[in-house]
C-alpha cells in the first residue's frame, strides 16, 4: 500500500501533472471567453431588437416604404432624385435603410448574433429590401457607387437562401 502511495504522490507533484493542471486551467479560460462573448453578443442583439420597437422614426420609416410600395400613384425611384433627396420621405427611407445597414455591419463585425436576427427579423429584412430596392438602385445609378447599403443587399440574397422554416405543429 505504502508503494502504491509513494507512486500516486510521485505523480501528483510530477510535471506532467503540472502540466496537465496548466493545461485544463487554459481551458477553461478559453471556453470561459467564449462563452462570455457569446453572451454577450446575444444581449447586444437582444438590447438591438426591443430598442427598435420603441423607435417611432424607424417605425414611421417603415410605414412609408409600405405605403410607397403599395402605392399605384407613384413610385419610390422619385426619392433618390436629387430635387427630393432632403424631403421628408428621402430622409424616411434612409433612416430606416441607415438602421439596417449599420446592423449588418454589427452582424459582420460580430457583435450582433445573426442567428437570434434571423429568426426575428427574417420577413421585416427580406421585406424591406424588396420593397427599397428600387431606391437604392436609384441611388446607385445617380451615384454611379454600387456601395450603397451593399451590406444590407448582401444579407438580403444569404437569408433569402435560407429561409424561415415552420415550426407549426412542432413542440419545444
Amino acid at each position: 500500500m505504502d508503494g502504491m502511495c509513494s507512486v500516486i504522490l510521485g505523480f501528483l507533484g510530477s510535471e506532467l501533472m503540472r502540466n496537465l493542471l496548466v493545461f485544463s486551467g487554459i481551458v477553461v479560460a478559453v471556453v470561459s471567453v467564449i462563452s462570455a462573448k457569446q453572451t454577450a453578443k446575444r444581449k447586444q442583439t437582444a438590447d438591438l431588437l426591443f430598442g427598435t420597437r420603441a423607435d417611432a422614426e424607424l417605425s414611421a420609416g417603415f410605414k412609408l416604404l409600405q405605403k410607397l410600395h403599395n402605392a399605384t400613384d407613384t413610385n419610390i425611384r422619385v426619392y433618390a432624385k436629387k430635387d427630393k433627396t432632403d424631403s421628408e420621405e428621402a430622409n424616411k427611407i434612409r433612416y430606416v435603410l441607415n438602421h439596417w445597414e449599420r446592423v449588418c455591419v454589427g452582424i459582420n463585425q460580430g457583435i450582433y448574433d445573426e442567428k437570434m436576427l434571423h429568426e426575428a427579423s427574417y420577413n421585416t429584412v427580406i421585406g424591406l429590401y424588396s420593397q427599397a430596392s428600387p431606391f437604392i438602385q436609384a441611388i446607385r445609378e445617380n451615384t454611379g457607387k454600387d456601395t450603397y447599403y451593399q451590406e444590407l443587399e448582401c444579407l438580403y440574397n444569404s437569408w433569402k437562401e435560407k429561409p424561415l422554416v415552420s415550426k407549426k405543429g412542432k413542440k419545444r
